[in-house]
């Protein structure tokens, strides 16, 4: 029993070694969400056969084989196919286009205002002012072109979709009638066509409106 259970560990390795061979030389964080599936799928049948009387050694190896294969065959399939790769691993989604928002694409990709920004801090971007071209890759994460890389200012969020952020203005001893009267010296009586406010002590305001955003898909890669 006991020895049974560690050749089928000992196969299961070996198995999740093959797959991430197939895999090909991937980091995490370029792993795809299809790739993913690969390797769960495998996980699962490990699992249950590991525990299990009725299963043996071969049956084990056969459906790390027949798996490795499937991979294999599918993989291949896919990368000659440009329309269905693209369809089961996604293609790159630009978010900023020459310092445009795209909110087609942001819309698409179920992003919100906090997140996108929350993503541009981690690349050390600090302001949506700064980012000239934003590309959401395929494993979730982006890469960030900025206008210039001079010492850039925390920039704060007032207003997102039309809506402002009242727990923003009063963390940082901003009011309402302050903002409104702002943004009317800036030539905006309505909060209601305005998709993104940031203000920063340095840099003042940056201002998106509904026109000012484009809707539509870019293609940079195949």
């Amino acid at each position: 029993m006991v020895f049974t259970i560690i050749l089928k560990l000992f196969f299961g390795l070996f198995g999740l070694l093959l797959v991430a061979r197939l895999l090909g030389k991937k980091t995490l964080s370029e792993i795809t969400p299809f790739d993913l599936i690969y390797t769960l799928v495998l996980g699962g049948i490990l699992e249950e056969s590991i525990y299990d009387d009725n299963v043996s050694v071969f049956h084990v190896l056969f459906a790390i084989a027949l798996w490795a294969l499937l991979i294999y065959f599918i993989e291949e399939f896919v990368q000659k196919n440009e329309t269905i790769n693209r369809w089961l691993k996604g293609e790159p989604a630009v978010l900023i286009h020459n310092g445009q928002l795209n909110i087609q694409e942001i819309t698409r990709n179920h992003i919100e205002m906090e997140q996108l920004r929350t993503m541009l801090r981690q690349k050390q971007c600090f302001s949506l002012a700064n980012a000239k071209y934003v590309v959401l890759e395929n494993a979730g994460q982006i890469s960030v072109l900025t206008h210039s890389e001079d010492e850039q200012t925390l920039a704060i969020m007032l207003v997102d979709q039309g809506n402002i952020q009242y727990p923003v203005l009063q963390s940082h001893h901003l009011s309402e009638t302050w903002l409104r009267e702002e943004l009317q010296k800036q030539g905006y009586s309505s909060f209601k066509n305005l998709i993104y406010v940031e203000w920063s002590q340095d840099n003042g305001f940056y201002i998106i409106t509904k026109a000012e955003t484009i809707q539509a898909r870019y293609r940079i890669d195949g």
